[in-house]
């Protein structure tokens, strides 16, 4: 296995029972043991091709990840942070980026909403393998938007290399004087040093300024849709009953009556669980009510018609 990471070769050693059962391997070790004998030059010599690319236009490809950050108050405890970013491939600059208390799939869509809502819609989106980066919301919504939703290939960071050299760059000019007041005070000035100090800097990969190699192709650009949050709605499936109710977070609702026994998708904001379509088959059925048990007592039942 000459191409394997060392915690694979751990794997495959416990596996294999190549080592007693009250043996640890650490990963260090392992590695030493290796470099020391020669095997892992086996690694090192193994040619793969990997080449420089950098999209054509901006918001052509946009890279995103998360960098974990400093600690800051809240609630009278230190709580971590997380920096979710977007770089823009071309011009190197970031059409939006947070610090956040959590790397999860709502705060990375949060930060998603707020990018295309600054800067426009990308064509590509190549991102990490993280949970949140495989997660059937954010399929659905880059497809929703008409965006190609890329993964790199596992354990091959050298494709993010954009993104990752930005978060460098933070850590290195940004961390170090950041403000640890609080989660606002700390995004407040991320956002005024991405403004006046980044964003302003020529890079030394292309030789401009991010935001002016940014805004010379300004007619090549998408601009975010009117209605973008409903593109971020949460996507339920659930089965019509025969008493036509759907339930959906502890509540039940009432389903026309061409929806009987048919699986169906309810789309709704988190924030807002009362507004929910109804899907079928690429068709809306409209917004389903709660159900009133008293009106329905009263109500004569619709044998035939659709609502």
């Amino acid at each position: 296995m000459p191409r394997a990471p060392v915690y694979a070769l751990i794997e495959a050693a416990n596996r294999r029972h190549l080592v007693t059962p009250d043996t640890h391997l650490c990963k260090t070790t392992v590695y030493r043991f290796l470099h020391r004998r020669g095997l892992m030059s086996q690694v090192m010599a193994t040619s793969v091709d990997r080449r420089k690319f950098e999209a054509e236009f901006p918001n052509d490809m946009w890279q995103s990840d998360v960098m974990h950050g400093i600690h800051v108050p809240y609630e009278g405890k230190l709580r971590k942070t997380y920096l979710i970013a977007f770089i823009d491939d071309h011009s190197r600059l970031i059409p939006y980026g947070a610090f956040f208390f959590s790397e999860g799939v709502q705060c990375y869509l949060e930060a998603l909403e707020q990018a295309i809502l600054t800067r426009g819609l990308p064509r590509k989106l190549y991102v990490d393998n993280g949970s949140a980066f495989r997660s059937h919301h954010l399929e659905l919504v880059t497809a929703s938007l008409g965006i190609a939703l890329i993964h790199a290939t596992p354990y091959t960071p050298q494709g993010k290399g954009k993104v990752e050299r930005f978060f460098r760059t933070v850590r290195s000019s940004f961390l170090s004087t950041a403000p640890t007041s609080s989660l606002t005070d700390l995004n407040d000035a991320f956002r005024t040093w991405l403004q006046d100090n980044y964003h302003q800097r020529k890079h030394s990969g292309t030789g401009e300024t991010p935001f002016a190699r940014f805004t010379t192709r300004i007619e090549c650009l998408r601009k975010a849709p009117d209605n973008i949050t409903d593109h971020f709605r949460t996507c339920a499936r659930r089965r019509v009953g025969k008493d036509r109710s759907v339930a959906l977070n502890g509540r039940l609702y009432e389903a026309p009556v061409a929806l009987i026994g048919q699986q169906v998708e309810l789309f709704y904001h988190p924030q807002n669980p009362e507004n929910i379509e109804a899907v079928f088959q690429q068709t809306t059925y409209g917004f389903l009510r709660p159900i009133d048990l008293l009106v329905n007592s009263r109500v004569k039942r619709d044998s035939g018609k659709l609502f």
